[in-house]
């Protein structure tokens, strides 16, 4: 094979390949994610260091192996071998050595993509432009990209503008651009329950630059946001209905069916992703209006993974955001690292303060992808603590 292509078929290849296709194709993705994956395979079979497995994705085994254990107490064989693919990037990527320059590169692509999407489904939408697989705006106006609903593109894009903003406030001021096309995206999501847990860790990111940047960004945030839902009618729309008559006993009656699911199965739960088929006589009855998830992840974990699924989660998401705030903190002398690690704490906070309404914990285009950008950060520092230099602003 010609050296040329060797040199092509790298790690650093299928990282971008990620980063350009998970916008637009969650099977483009999955080619990366696959790739990746059989080459760290090889790696610690050859190796055989354990070392290269980055020590915090040890917490996503536990849960996977838990979860396990709630399926066959609940004689479900043949579901096990799931819920953990959507996680791997944070072995695949983060057992590499990576030199910074290629933590910039795979953000200027993700950015520049869901830029160009964003841009495209408007084109669709007011432009007549051709649809290319689908439409990328509901009927009633919600953006939801390539997604199934747009509650799952806003998770993802919500990410996104997470890490925009950060690399702005923190690494390069061009970024703020991209913040504002993305930020406009997440509002034409007309997701409520991530327009406010996006715009409360936007605020956070602000806060840790400094109290200046704070007040700007609160008035700042406020006027554009005003603005923008005066002027994009559906998601003003979107947001005024939650003050509909009937709007919060839905939910409650939704998060009930989740406790009385819990209730009967407290210590294994019902099975990870089974509670779908617990709630369908409550929608066939009329108490609930969906079957589908339980709108909130804490709910949904005590429901199918009993009081252990439950603690493993948090534990997942108290020892990342702990991990990253502490990296941010020692970075100080390389922005765009420090820029990651928070950018990963805000958009930890994000996922978790939208899991109050939200069950996302398994939906591949948001944790695919936040495992991902962890895996960056995890293959970075190994390159940093290894040897590789840091690059400069590319």
């Amino acid at each position: 094979m010609p050296n040329s292509l060797l040199r092509f078929l790298c790690p650093e290849t299928f990282i971008y390949l990620y980063a350009l296709t998970i916008p637009f194709s969650v099977s483009g993705a999955a080619v990366g994610m696959m790739a990746l994956l059989l080459f760290s395979l090889y790696r610690i079979s050859f190796s055989r260091d354990l070392r290269l497995v980055p020590s915090g994705f040890w917490f996503f085994v536990a849960m996977f192996a838990w979860q396990s254990v709630s399926l066959a107490a609940n004689g479900l064989w043949g579901q096990f071998g799931r819920n953990l693919w959507d996680k791997s990037p944070l072995f695949t990527v983060g057992g590499l050595k990576l030199d910074q320059k290629v933590l910039s590169r795979a953000l200027k692509i993700l950015l520049w993509a869901n830029v160009v999407l964003i841009f495209y489904a408007l084109l669709q939408r007011y432009a007549d432009a051709p649809v290319i697989v689908k439409e990328l705006f509901t009927s009633d106006g919600r953006l939801k990209g390539f997604s199934s609903h747009p509650l799952r593109f806003c998770g993802y894009l919500s990410t996104v503008g997470i890490m925009s903003l950060a690399a702005a406030l923190f690494y390069s001021r061009r970024a703020y651009a991209f913040f504002a096309v993305i930020s406009a995206g997440v509002i034409m999501t007309g997701s409520r329950s991530y327009m406010i847990s996006y715009l409360l860790a936007c605020a956070l990111l602000a806060f840790w630059k400094s109290r200046k940047a704070f007040a700007r960004f609160i008035l700042a945030g406020m006027a554009g946001v005003g603005l923008f839902l005066l002027l994009y009618r559906p998601a003003m729309e979107r947001v005024m209905s939650t003050f509909s008559a009937g709007h919060d006993q839905v939910r409650y009656n939704i998060w009930s069916v989740a406790w009385r699911a819990f209730a009967e199965n407290p210590v294994f739960g019902l099975g990870v992703r089974q509670l779908p088929k617990y709630m369908e006589p409550y929608k066939a009855s009329g108490f609930t209006d969906t079957a589908s998830h339980a709108h909130n992840i804490y709910l949904s974990a005590l429901a199918e993974e009993g009081f252990i699924g439950l603690v493993l989660m948090l534990a997942v998401f108290a020892y990342f955001l702990r991990r990253y705030y502490r990296a941010a903190s020692l970075s100080a002398g390389a922005p765009l690292m420090r820029a990651w690690a928070l950018g990963l704490s805000a958009a930890l906070v994000n996922l978790l303060i939208a899991g109050v309404f939200e069950a996302h914990f398994y939906t591949f285009g948001i944790w695919s992808l936040m495992t991902f950008l962890m895996g960056l950060y995890e293959g970075a520092e190994r390159g940093q603590r290894e040897g590789i230099a840091a690059s400069p602003r590319s």
